[in-house]
């Protein structure tokens, strides 16, 4: 398992930055229960890049380096998460030559982060699956490729969707989606005054204008209420979603949030669906 760092330090003569690499991963290799000989932990660590600092205005070296190392973990190695993570922390809190230090590519974050993104593709899909049946069910003489023709959230494309792209993909607008976006669907845009007019002008009853006015795009109650339910949900489903698409390690809040928040969201996904399930119809015998 081979894990990347790079480190600012400061390179005094006769600073060994190998051996005090190697020394700490010692102490973090015995304090999880893992016993290798001295060369063993020696060659788990490779030095592979050296970046000397400038000197400073007077001309004077500021013994400042980057330095970029492997650290490759055998197999066997017992709680390897945590050696990882204990290693990269002591090198901040107990070593002085060290300043700062960046983690890269790591094999074991890279496992985690496909497993949250193999759990969210589903779940996205799932969603769509539910808002296309939700609009389609609401526009059933409309446009399927423009379904979000009354709402204030748009496609996030920057080039204006066109069907027959869509089509070609067998996509349509909740495809080009953000998770929050989702939240603010089933809200229209502010009526222009032009068209406040002209509602007022072709509108017979005070009541009949005011019902348009405050009409939503989904108002089958069912459709609505689920809608609405998915803003106590998504928030922390993007914040997992965010940290997934750039590689990014997730802080354990948006773990916790998330952890908590994708199987609620899965439970009303599916007893939205659960409402419309194929049922075989009989012939006139009464058998299926």
């Amino acid at each position: 398992m081979m894990i990347e760092f790079l480190i600012f330090c400061r390179k005094e003569s006769g600073t060994n930055i190998h051996e005090i690499l190697a020394d700490i991963l010692t102490t973090v290799l015995q304090d999880n229960l893992n016993e290798f000989e001295p060369e063993e932990v020696q060659q788990m660590i490779t030095l592979s890049i050296e970046r000397i600092g400038d000197q400073d205005e007077s001309g004077n070296n500021l013994n400042n380096a980057l330095i970029g190392f492997s650290l490759d973990l055998p197999d066997e190695t017992n709680e390897s998460e945590t050696v990882v993570d204990e290693f990269a922390k002591a090198l901040i809190d107990n070593t002085s030559p060290i300043s700062h230090i960046v983690k890269f590519e790591d094999p074991l974050l890279r496992a985690n982060l496909a497993q949250w993104a193999e759990e969210i593709f589903a779940l996205e899909m799932k969603l769509r699956r539910v808002l296309t049946l939700i609009y389609l069910y609401a526009y059933q003489d409309g446009d399927p490729f423009d379904l979000l023709c009354e709402e204030l959230t748009q496609p996030t494309s920057k080039e204006r969707l066109k069907p027959e792209q869509m089509k070609a993909a067998l996509e349509n607008q909740f495809f080009y989606l953000t998770f929050s976006q989702y939240v603010n669907l089933n809200q229209r845009p502010e009526m222009k005054i032009t068209k406040i007019i002209e509602n007022i002008k072709n509108t017979e009853t005070y009541e009949n204008f005011r019902t348009e006015l405050n009409r939503v795009p989904v108002e089958n109650e069912n459709d609505a209420n689920l809608l609405a339910g998915l803003r106590a949900l998504m928030k922390a489903i993007e914040a997992m979603r965010n940290c997934v698409a750039h590689n990014r390690r997730p802080p354990r809040r948006v773990v916790d949030n998330y952890e908590k928040a994708q199987p609620l969201l899965n439970q009303e996904l599916d007893r939205y669906l659960s409402q419309w399930l194929w049922t075989e119809p009989e012939d006139n015998n009464g058998s299926v």
